[in-house]
């Protein structure tokens, strides 16, 4: 993690295989200690995959969209993830609008169309939908005229 951290400080972003170069081990044992800092520890390790939505993982804005819908405010996800809050503001408008298409009962290939999406993030934002489905914060997302409501 302070490698990646002190990499994207200076402007860069390291892959698996930097990572494996300086610890000297292998990409395979990078990817594996990262799949378990990011499930068992709750970090954010910014890679170059990760920031440019990379290989078969997760989309780092899936899982900035997934902490906010564990309750994590913007201020902690912004420390997580190394984003400013504009770039939470921004994917939250994006996986709004995605909600909004579906509920609406647009399929997953017109809402890549409409929101000018790759087919792996809308498909990744429509999994979040089905795993956090009775999601509070989905709710006030869809709907901001509820109370509490947050406008994105």
């Amino acid at each position: 993690m302070r490698l990646t951290r002190e990499a994207y400080d200076q402007g860069a972003l390291l892959s698996y295989e930097d990572l494996a170069i300086l610890l000297t081990t292998s990409p395979s044992t990078v990817k594996r200690d990262i799949r378990h800092l990011r499930k068992h520890e709750g970090k954010f390790v910014m890679t170059r995959g990760v920031k440019h939505d990379m290989g078969p993982g997760l989309s780092h804005k899936t899982q900035i969209i997934e902490l906010y819908l564990k309750g994590y405010q913007f201020t902690e996800i912004e420390q997580k993830t190394n984003h400013s809050e504009t770039s939470v503001m921004r994917y939250l408008r994006g996986f709004t609008q995605v909600a909004t298409l579906h509920y609406q009962g647009f399929p997953p290939g017109q809402i890549r169309m409409i929101t000018r999406m790759s087919e792996r993030l809308v498909r990744e934002y429509l999994q979040l939908l089905s795993d956090y489905q009775a999601n509070d914060r989905i709710a006030q997302l869809v709907n901001p005229s509820k109370k509490g409501g947050e406008n994105p």
